[in-house]
């Protein structure tokens, strides 16, 4: 999908980075002059005219806004001519079908608009718009036409730009708070950090991260975006931490409901936050002049957003005297007051009670209780130990991968340094928990936000292509997207692929699929392969549904992906991690669940063992000096982007690492990255600084100790000083 975080797009009209024409207008006009006046302020040559109007004015402008009497000069054109232009389409080219309108950053004038006009969902129907269409549109001024038109245009021009290739600085940044114990207790539901974190449907940082590192869709500018945010997210992390429990409980009760003093006093109070049991409705009443109901309405707002943080949020003053309380159980309840405070939990005493309350309402499965024994009351263990980790580990693995288990639940906890066994983990999820058990080991979870089901999401967009589909062929499917990252949030957990026997019970349970005695799975309502693929998964389908029989070998399929723009770093990623795509043989591709002719497989196979195979990889081996070495050659497509697999025989050296990049001369080009599965990227820089070109030969020598790949580009005869034999 688009996106419309890019600041060279995501601005009104007239703003940097913005064209003040669409294309039809500046077709249009491009043979009339401007007034001289208008060439001058926008730095264009003499006699310029409206066909320059294009994004490129912003090159050699100092402001980030036309003036007032360049935008009344736009503006007035239009509006004088508008008897000449009604008849003119807008866009000088058909929309495509991928294009969401709805999420443009339209202004709420323009987009109020198209929906009255009902323009927001049809991009078939927007192809076609006339200016004259817009103008009939009630409220819709020159203003927002111009911004419609722009906007869009700026928005296609923007996706068919090739991506960029992987920046490895920004998932060093990232891995460096994965592992902190923070990243699953912060997200832009928690008003304290909603400002710096992109505002996304995903609950915390670390399902944020999980999203944006799962697939070859990489939103490379949301990563960024988050990178930045990493100085001031640590910075508040140490602000919070640093305060006694009450001033954590009640700084997160303010920037909640931006409440204060009296007010927030007698909310704290209320809800039993300030280290004293709650007080009635008619006591918090009392103190601010106020009914008791007035009081009820305004703690159902507090508790309704709470409902709104579908996660723990960061509180570790209440974690800290969660645990303290724990260890030092059974112990009185007015002991277990005193303790928090000479502890330095908090500055005044505080109730146990208090602290169950805070702790619930933060969405924690408290460990303690208050029973009555005898005449006293004592603080007391649950029976299950460490439950809120259990329920907080289960539920992320089962949102991850869709299923999990309780091995697996174990496992983490045990490497998180806690210790519970794994009966008393199953008797926690069937006693306390929301998940659901396939089996009797197990389990799945519905995450309020569906599409935080990863497993659910990965068999939409299969059964949107083709449907049905036999259950051991969407297995296969889900382990091919499953592979590209492998991993809970880049590097933290690895992602199950769940037995045949696991996935029958959890499709036979999701309301949107259906299985028969057959294991053919079908979605219950019909599914669009449109809108549930990314761009490149539509284009890969739109390929190959136009092959008369379903199937194509590689060098086809890039032929016609490369014209629909796109990038052949792309188009090796998803050929590899699709879960759309089957790879039938060798060299032969077709979409998942489709019925393909086996006579026309047999003549691809037949016509592509007669075709000369191209040899990209040309040699390897050792250097005198104990370097490994790699010799390939460069195809013809975007060398500035070169991909390739090392061989089998060293990728056991070379698999997961990362190598500084640098040249004869000691320049250093960036850094050379080999994935887990053997892919070699990151010659970007060096290829294209050097003027590289097709039919060259790249040699990489890579110093295992030193960490440094030194990259050298020749032909031939270097290939033979290096390896006489080849």
């Amino acid at each position: 999908m688009l996106c419309m975080t890019d600041k060279r797009i995501d601005n009104l009209w007239g703003s940097e980075g913005m064209a003040l024409f669409p294309r039809s207008l500046r077709t249009l006009w491009g043979g009339e002059p401007l007034p001289e006046w208008v060439a001058r302020e926008l730095h264009l040559v003499a006699e310029g005219s409206a066909a320059a109007l294009d994004r490129s004015i912003w090159a050699a402008s100092s402001t980030k806004t036309v003036s007032g009497r360049l935008r009344n000069f736009i503006l007035n054109l239009v509006n004088a001519r508008r008897s000449e232009i009604r008849t003119i389409r807008v866009f000088a080219q058909s929309l495509p079908y991928w294009l969401n309108l709805e999420e443009l950053p339209f202004s709420t004038r323009t987009r109020n608009c198209l929906v009255v006009a009902g323009l927001l969902r049809e991009p078939e129907q927007v192809s076609n718009v006339t200016f004259g269409r817009l103008f009939d549109i009630r409220s819709m001024g020159a203003v927002s036409i111009l911004e419609f038109a722009c906007l869009v245009e700026a928005a296609l021009e923007h996706a068919s730009t090739p991506p960029e290739e992987p920046d490895a600085s920004n998932d060093d940044a990232l891995l460096s708070i994965v592992s902190e114990a923070w990243v699953d207790q912060v997200g832009p539901a928690d008003p304290r950090f909603s400002d710096i974190i992109p505002p996304v449907s995903h609950a915390t940082v670390l399902e944020l991260l999980d999203s944006l590192t799962s697939g070859p869709d990489t939103d490379r500018r949301a990563l960024e975006r988050l990178t930045r945010a990493i100085p001031e997210l640590r910075k508040r992390i140490s602000q919070i931490k640093v305060l006694p429990l009450e001033l954590q409980l009640s700084d997160f009760l303010r920037a909640l409901t931006r409440f204060d003093r009296e007010r927030l006093s007698a909310l704290m109070d209320r809800f039993g936050w300030n280290g004293t049991e709650a007080i009635t409705l008619e006591e918090a009443g009392s103190r601010l002049g106020v009914t008791r109901e007035r009081i009820r309405q305004l703690q159902e707002r507090v508790t309704n957003r709470l409902k709104e943080i579908s996660f723990p949020v960061y509180m570790p003053g209440l974690d800290d005297a969660l645990r303290l309380l724990k260890d030092k159980s059974p112990i009185g309840v007015s002991d277990a007051s005193s303790l928090l405070k000479t502890s330095g939990f908090s500055k005044v005493s505080f109730h146990p009670a208090s602290v169950i309350a805070a702790a619930e309402a933060c969405g924690r499965k408290p460990p303690i209780s208050l029973q009555t024994v005898g005449k006293r009351t004592i603080v007391a263990t649950t029976d299950i130990p460490s439950a809120d980790a259990i329920l907080r580990i289960a539920y992320r693995q089962a949102h991850a991968s869709g299923a999990s288990n309780v091995g697996e639940v174990h496992a983490e906890l045990s490497a998180s340094g806690i210790d519970v066994d794994a009966s008393s983990i199953g008797h926690a999820l069937r006693e306390f928990s929301e998940v659901e058990f396939l089996e009797e080991q197990w389990f799945g979870h519905r995450p309020s936000n569906p599409e935080r089901d990863r497993l659910r999401n990965a068999t939409r967009k299969m059964l949107s292509v083709a449907a049905p589909i036999e259950l051991s062929s969407l297995r296969e499917g889900i382990r091919r997207e499953y592979r590209y990252r492998g991993h809970r949030g880049l590097k933290t957990w690895a992602l199950l692929v769940p037995p045949r026997s696991v996935l029958r019970c959890y499709y036979k349970a999701h309301p949107e699929f259906e299985i028969d005695e057959n294991d053919l799975v079908r979605p219950v309502e019909p599914l669009d392969y449109r809108t549930e693929l990314a761009l490149n998964d539509a284009i890969l389908v739109d390929v190959l549904r136009s092959s008369p029989a379903c199937v194509l070998d590689r060098a086809s399929l890039w032929r016609e992906c490369e014209r629909r723009a796109m990038n052949v770093n792309t188009f090796s990623l998803y050929l590899t991690y699709s879960a759309v795509i089957v790879h039938l043989g060798t060299d032969i591709w077709t979409l998942r669940g489709a019925r393909v002719d086996p006579a026309a497989v047999e003549a691809l196979l037949q016509a592509n063992a007669l075709r000369q195979k191209e040899k990209r990889v040309l040699d390897h081996g050792w250097t005198a000096d104990g370097l490994l070495w790699v010799a390939t050659r460069l195809p013809s497509t975007q060398t500035g982007s070169f991909v390739f697999g090392m061989p089998g025989a060293i990728k056991r050296y070379l698999a997961g690492r990362k190598f500084a990049a640098k040249d004869d001369d000691g320049i250093e080009h960036g850094s050379v990255r080999i994935s887990d599965e053997g892919s070699s990227y990151g010659f970007g820089p060096f290829l294209r600084q050097r003027g590289a070109d097709e039919g060259d030969i790249l040699i990489a020598e890579f110093d295992l100790n030193g960490g440094i790949a030194l990259l050298r580009l020749g032909d031939d005869e270097l290939l033979d000083e290096i390896s006489p034999e080849t």
